[in-house]
């Protein structure tokens, strides 16, 4: 992991045994972040990374200057096993852990493009509990996948008065929603994921390290968010995630997934 000084210890301050325990441990992350290897159940895997974060904290590791690469590989290999739930329900320690290392990431640097990446990942996984509820209650989703944004009806002229009657109608049945439990715990969680991922997308574009992968989360979750705010408050996020759409289908072999695909082709004629 490191390279040996003239004296016993190693340069980021770490002995023989340390060292050992640290890159077990970093094997041992790599292991249970396979999702197609069945050799180990959940639990297992939940039970690993947990004795993983110990070795991390005893020895330091997350502290260490150098190593970075391995430090986003570990905190996001984790992080995921947190929120193996797909309706956000989360091991809470090893989620709380997570967080608190994309927050001390961004201490050390705040142009972090990972960690703010990270830390938008984190916000948006916490949202899924209350963003499956809604699904659930009406039977539909308000998550990414939900349908057309309310906002942009405002584009597009209607035929009849009657059209004009059924649109404004939506609205205000959508706007009576939003004043619900869920929807306030949707947005509390929502608003924050994508501060992180605007922060992420300008820093990666700036320097060059702008990907499709991110594009698309960045999108995808302001839509979530467009689709539990108050209707005044929609088209920013709705238009927002149709350019991070465009700009993510047009780098070099990169493909959006079918959804987000027919999703830009749909609304994206809609926004410059």
């Amino acid at each position: 992991m490191s390279n040996h000084t003239s004296n016993p210890q190693f340069q980021d301050g770490l002995d023989p045994l340390e060292e050992s325990q640290i890159d077990g441990a970093i094997r041992d992350v790599r292991r249970i972040s396979d999702n197609t290897s069945t050799e180990l159940s959940w639990e297992q895997r939940i039970l690993i990374g947990r004795a993983a974060i110990r070795t991390f904290e005893a020895t330091g590791y997350m502290r260490l200057p150098n190593h970075r690469a391995d430090r986003i590989f570990v905190v996001s290999s984790l992080q995921r096993l947190a929120y193996h739930e797909a309706d956000g329900n989360s091991v809470i320690d090893i989620a709380q852990w997570c967080m608190e290392q994309w927050l001390s990431l961004l201490q050390r640097s705040s142009e972090d493009s990972d960690a703010l990446r990270g830390a938008g990942q984190a916000w948006l996984a916490r949202t899924q509990t209350a963003l499956a509820r809604i699904h659930r209650t009406e039977g539909s989703s308000s998550s990414g996948s939900s349908g057309r944004p309310h906002s942009m009806s405002e584009r597009v002229s209607y035929s009849t008065a009657e059209e004009a009657r059924d649109a404004e109608r939506a609205i205000m049945e959508a706007d009576a929603r939003a004043h619900t439990a869920d929807y306030v715990e949707a947005r509390g969680t929502l608003i924050p994921a994508v501060d992180y991922f605007v922060r992420a997308v300008e820093l990666a574009d700036r320097d060059g390290g702008l990907t499709g992968e991110l594009l698309s989360e960045a999108a995808e979750t302001n839509m979530s968010l467009g689709n539990v705010e108050y209707s005044q408050n929609q088209e920013q996020y709705f238009t927002r995630a149709i350019r991070y759409l465009r700009r993510a289908s047009q780098i070099q072999g990169f493909r959006l997934s079918p959804y987000l695909q027919s999703y830009l082709d749909d609304y994206g004629r809609l926004i410059d």
